[in-house]
């Protein structure tokens, strides 16, 4: 038999074959040596209704160097040393759905939940905004009594010299808790002007004494302003220098005069000033003045001693009712000179001084506050009273409270409030 010629560790397949070629025939014994990978050429077999007996193919011996044969298309080669395959027993075929789960097979899963509805799209060129939610009401509100004031955003006021809107401040002594606030109102607000009032409380460490003024600028003047910051910081200085020379009693015509002086100087700037700049400080820089000191007693009550020029006022809150100490033109006993204005003076001075129960408040303010507070029989009175029976703990609840907003109300606010130190112990939570 003729050898073919193999490359080195290279054996070549037979010949199969494809699939749609008859089965192979067994060999006759006319062909002993035909090799069973040789084509042949004969035609593929027309099948027949019948289909022929198969026999399973007879074993050969593979040649030295020959390539053992490949399996033929659509069957599966035994692997090696296996056991050949059993055939199993015919079933008869089951319904599809009584054919029981393959094995390792995954449970059923749940059907899924539908998603939720998506809502309607917008028309096209048309962008819809999110809803507007209002914000919860703060503790920090502005407080209305009756009917509001329309606001709009308050105007910067001027920048030389430097105004804030609102100012606030608090402490407390041995013996004595003070609480003080200032806010522009909603007039000047409006129209980008300055806040016309000030104020300026100190404490004497020495006396425990607390000193204090209050001015409020007149409208008509344009520096009213500076009027009103000057009058209250000369008054102060004075004041604590009575008090380092240890008087027993204040001078008064001394603390006012001090106060107008320096308004003139502020036109004078040098030298002497003149009646042509006390003329120009009244029509530039006038202001009304509350000048006070508040001395703490041995039996838990404050002496205070006053000064008055102009319409800035004071008076006692106790168990919710206010009785007037300055500033109410019915009254003879009590001195009122609101026609008159720092830096001209008074024709003469009339100090009061008072001794405040321990239980009460002492309650220094400009007109801003006096006029819608009345006889303290109205709202104001009432949101006074409640809020400043006690000292409120935290110093700006004194400026939330005085900021309170009411029709044809409108002009600057100051308040001081004076109580013996044992009522902020009192009104702790």
């Amino acid at each position: 038999m003729q050898q073919q010629f193999l490359e080195p560790g290279y054996a070549q397949p037979p010949y199969q074959e494809p699939g749609y070629a008859r089965p192979p025939q067994q060999p006759s014994q006319q062909q002993p040596h035909q090799p069973p990978h040789q084509p042949s050429h004969q035609p593929p077999h027309q099948p027949s209704h019948q289909p022929p007996q198969q026999h399973p193919p007879q074993p050969r011996h593979q040649q030295p160097g020959e390539a053992p044969p490949r399996p033929e298309p659509g069957r599966q080669r035994p692997p090696r040393h296996a056991q050949p395959p059993q055939q199993p027993a015919q079933q008869p075929p089951q319904h599809p759905l009584q054919q029981p789960p393959p094995r390792h097979a995954q449970p059923p899963q749940q059907p899924l939940q539908p998603p939720p509805p998506r809502p309607p799209r917008p028309a096209p060129g048309y962008v819809q905004a999110p809803p507007r939610q209002q914000p919860p009401p703060g503790r920090w509100d502005r407080i209305v009594l009756g009917r509001a004031a329309a606001v709009p955003e308050p105007k910067p006021p001027p920048a030389d010299p430097y105004r804030p809107d609102t100012v606030f401040d608090g402490w407390s002594t041995r013996y004595l808790t003070v609480r003080l606030a200032s806010v522009r109102g909603d007039e000047h607000r409006c129209s980008g002007r300055p806040r016309q009032d000030d104020i300026t409380v100190a404490w004497h460490e020495a006396t425990e004494a607390v000193v204090f003024a209050v001015a409020d600028g007149v409208s008509a003047a344009p520096q009213s302003h500076i009027g009103a910051a000057l009058a209250c910081r000369t008054a102060v200085n004075d004041l604590l220098g009575q008090l380092d020379e240890e008087r027993k009693e204040p001078d008064w015509t001394r603390v006012v005069q001090a106060a107008a002086y320096q308004l003139l100087m502020r036109v004078a700037r040098v030298g002497e000033p003149s009646e042509e700049h006390r003329r120009e400080a009244i029509a530039t820089l006038a202001t009304t003045l509350v000048a006070g000191r508040v001395l703490p007693l041995a039996d838990g009550t404050l002496r205070v001693d006053l000064v008055q020029v102009g319409d800035t006022a004071a008076w006692q809150l106790v168990e919710g009712l206010y009785h007037p100490l300055l500033g109410v033109e019915s009254d003879d006993e009590i001195s009122s000179s609101a026609v008159l204005a720092l830096p001209r003076l008074p024709s003469a001075l009339r100090p009061r001084s008072y001794q405040l129960p321990a239980d009460g408040v002492l309650l220094v303010g400009t007109d801003g506050f006096g006029v819608p507070l009345g006889d303290g029989a109205g709202m104001v009175g009432e949101l006074m009273a409640a809020g400043l029976s006690h000292p409120p703990r935290e110093p700006r609840t004194l400026a939330h409270l005085l900021d309170f907003s009411r029709e044809t109300f409108d002009d600057d606010r100051t308040l001081l409030a004076v109580w013996p130190r044992h009522r902020l112990t009192e009104g702790m939570p």
